[in-house]
């Protein structure tokens, strides 16, 4: 928003909404008019409301010279959202990209600047270089200083640093600092973190917040009340009491046995719907909204962070942790339970509960496999002493096998599927719910009686043999369609969750379009968060069916919206998926799966390729990777300069093994040792690529269209082994370590099969195999006594 002195119809500077009647701005705008505020205003510039919502300065509350931070109180609330606040160190933000927006004179519609974070200075303040083709300059001041990465205003914007070969270069003052500067104001609990009396768990303050996470519409809200979409009103969720008790009480406790709790059962029987329901009832906003029901509920401000894990990269998800807790980045999974015990360490009394759902619906198995390995482990072991506890939803099974296996005899198991957590008096309760369409009624419903529903409903309750999916597949084909109820024993339905799929998405096909079927199949190939309208229309043709926009539109905004969820994208329109797992699944197990990938990968690649990636959506750059590996096109999408200088890199490169031509392989090296490409300009990249080629003397030179400003010819260096196989087990490795033996590293690796190597890593040889373990190998370790390095191994 622009702020306006007395009197004057240009800008003296911006400011950012951090509750509905307060403003965060930087002290010397409105210095020279706090002793005679009449006439001062705020205008809501970039909220695009018609008309422009003006408002009067009522007051300045706090402020600090020094710090230069002030905060302006409106003359009445507003309903304009309040900007997503962080108050990360400003170490945290060193190197890291930047955006912001202002009103420089010359600009009546204001303009904006982006950058890099390039210095931590004194009092709190970052330095912002920028080459960017505007600048910053006087009329930012105050304006919110937005993170990409962090996704949250991070710092104001002070005053440009002046002319000359820095011009457009400024400071900004951290919420960090401003926080401390003005501890009155709160900036941390506005931020999202919060301190909630919940009976005997201790709660720190954390940056994620249901209220603002974007899983929370298309997830979290329908999964927890029983119903497919947050469009579709009522709450019926059903039961569950013995499994929600148990997770609320391991909320609650004080976490140190080092395990983890895992909520499995097969597809459909009601994972997402349980941590739907605990994630839900522990924000103390939702919960204040939410019926009373009787059901159990998790304790207030319990849950720390949820990650929705479906379709994200194991980066991805602890990126989405550091965020949630202010903390650094990590540029690799394995730094972040190091980050969250530090964090955890230097607060005492906190406790930190992280909820994982979907574990299995990770980008690749491999991805869900390192979620596991090196971030819900290693933080359930490392952080259980200072708070630190891990609960997380899966399937027993994924592609590449049991995922129970690979937490390594350290979970504690609910498992849905068995008596124990499976009353038939849920699944009978919900079903009634959902034949009668509860909180979302349809008038001519004939179900609406209660007693002519509950025969229904019981036989459809038999039927389902536990599986809520089913029940509710059935039960609401009956609901939605039926003018006359049916008779009991006339109910019929497979109980068989692929074919329950089959039959109601059949039902839908026969009355829809002629390419109904081929559009949910599009949208079982996409990835996460889906196919925006135009896209959608591409992958249809890809699969041989044409259908414009608008065809799709009314195709997703009717009967087909029971199966389809829509989610934010990166571009002005929603995403389209499915609403379920098992849906993708039913639709993806067909022979022509290999086809269709093929003919999805060329067409999505040839859109990028006539469009230009810099104009691409962003799915193209993020998505294609993986569609190119189920299609065996890697090798062409790494042979395309411009794609590789725009590409999303941290999900390309775990495809590049992939790689089978010679261009192939050495582009593949290219990426992997240049890790400062991923979060590049274009530009850049050419410039850290044409350097990598020549340190390694690769003939893969990147022909870019962009102006660099260097140009790597030669250089001479050591080789380097960025990419080893290690050789000689037979079984699963189950751990591996690193360790100093007479001044070299070694790696030691003890596996399944009982033996337990040492390897020298830089000829990728094993120099001796320690025996005499009888059964699997479950940890291993260096201990160092006296000058000797010795090794223990542990076997089951």
């Amino acid at each position: 928003m622009a702020i306006y002195a007395p009197g004057n119809d240009k800008p003296a500077g911006s400011g950012v909404l951090i509750d509905e009647q307060r403003v965060l701005t930087c002290d010397h705008v409105v210095a020279k008019f706090r002793n005679d505020l009449r006439g001062a205003r705020v205008a809501f510039r970039k909220a695009n409301l018609v008309p422009t919502l003006w408002l009067a300065i009522a007051g300045i509350s706090d402020h600090d010279p020094e710090s230069d931070v002030a905060v302006v109180v409106l003359s009445e609330a507003v309903t304009v959202t309040p900007a997503p606040l962080l108050c990360p160190e400003p170490e945290h933000l060193l190197d890291q990209l930047w955006w912001a927006f202002g009103f420089p004179t010359g600009f009546p519609k204001g303009n904006d600047a982006h950058g890099r974070v390039g210095a931590v200075l004194a009092d709190g303040y970052v330095r912002l270089d920028t080459d960017s083709r505007y600048v910053v300059e006087p009329g930012f001041s105050g304006t919110g200083l937005w993170s990409p990465r962090y996704q949250r205003v991070v710092g104001l914007v002070g005053q440009a640093q002046g002319g000359g070969e820095h011009r457009g270069d400024a400071a900004a003052i951290t919420l960090h600092r401003a926080d401390r500067a003005l501890p009155a104001v709160g900036l941390q609990v506005l931020a999202g973190w919060r301190v909630d009396d919940a009976g005997e768990v201790a709660h720190a303050a954390w940056g994620w917040n249901l209220q603002t996470d974007p899983e929370t519409a298309t997830h979290w809200d329908p999964r927890a009340r029983g119903v497919t979409r947050r469009s579709e009103r009522g709450h019926r969720f059903q039961g569950r009491r013995a499994a929600l008790t148990r997770i609320a009480g391991w909320l609650a406790r004080p976490p140190r046995d080092r395990r983890v709790l895992v909520v499995t059962g097969s597809p459909g029987v009601g994972k997402s719907a349980v941590l739907g329901r605990i994630v839900t009832t522990a924000d103390a906003e939702t919960r204040r909204r939410m019926p009373s029901d009787g059901h159990v509920c998790a304790p207030v401000g319990s849950v720390a962070c949820a990650v929705h894990v479906k379709g994200k990269t194991a980066l991805d998800v602890a990126e989405e942790i550091a965020r949630a807790i202010a903390l650094p980045l990590p540029e690799r999974v394995e730094e972040l339970p190091i980050s969250v015990y530090q964090w955890l360490a230097a607060r005492p009394d906190r406790v930190c509960n992280l909820v994982f759902d979907a574990l299995d619906e990770a980008v690749t198995p491999g991805d869900t496999r390192a979620i596991i390995t090196a971030l819900v482990l290693p933080i359930a072991r490392r952080c259980a002493d200072v708070g630190a506890q891990t609960l997380v939803a899966a399937r027993r099974r994924d592609a590449e096998g049991n995922l129970l296996d690979v937490f390594a005899g350290v979970a504690d198991v609910i498992d849905l599927d068995t008596p124990e957590y499976s009353e038939p008096t849920d699944l009978a309760a919900y079903t009634l719910t959902t034949l009668q369409l509860h909180g979302d009624e349809r008038p001519d419903n004939p179900y609406l009686d209660s007693r002519v529903a509950a025969s229904v409903a019981d036989k459809i309750t038999d039927m389902a043999s536990g599986n809520f999916l089913v029940a509710g597949l059935a039960a609401r084909a009956h609901g939605l369609h039926d003018l006359v109820a049916v008779d009991p024993e006339q109910v019929t339905f497979p109980t068989d969750v692929e074919q329950a799929l089959h039959t109601y998405l059949r039902r839908m096909i026969d009355a829809g379009p002629s390419w109904a079927l081929e559009a949910f199949t599009a949208l079982a190939h996409a990835q996460a968060p889906g196919l925006d309208l135009d896209l959608w229309r591409t992958v249809l043709a890809a699969l041989d069916h044409q259908a414009t926009t608008t065809d799709l539109l009314a195709f997703a905004n009717g009967s087909a919206a029971n199966f389809l969820i829509e989610s934010a994208s990166d571009g002005p329109e929603p995403a389209y998926r499915l609403f379920h797992q098992a849906l993708n699944d039913t639709l993806l197990d067909t022979p022509h799966r290999p086809n269709q990938q093929r003919a999805i990968a060329e067409t999505l690649l040839a859109r990028g390729q006539h469009q230009g990636w810099a104009n691409v959506n962003r799915y193209l750059l993020r998505s294609l990777p993986v569609h190119a590996a189920q299609a065996n096109l890697v090798d062409a999408l790494l042979a395309d300069d411009e794609f590789l200088l725009h590409a999303d890199l941290i999900r390309l490169i775990p495809h590049t093994d992939h790689a089978t031509t010679a261009i192939g392989h050495a582009r593949a090296r290219m990426l992997r040792l240049t890790p400062q490409a991923a979060d590049a300009t274009p530009t850049e990249r050419a410039e850290r690529f044409s350097v990598t080629t020549a340190l390694a003397n690769l003939d893969a030179p990147i022909a870019s269209t962009h102006p660099v400003r260097y140009h790597g010819r030669w250089a001479v260096v050591s080789a380097r082994a960025e990419h080893m196989l290690l050789e000689g087990h037979s079984r699963w490795v189950r751990k591996v370590c690193v360790v100093t033996v007479g001044g070299r590293i070694l790696l030691v690796s003890a596996s399944a099969d009982g033996t337990v190597r040492l390897w020298d890593p830089t000829t990728g040889q094993h120099e001796r195999t320690l025996e005499g373990h009888t059964g699997a190998v479950n940890g291993v370790c260096a201990v160092s006594v006296g000058d000797r390095t010795l090794i223990a191994s542990a076997s089951a």
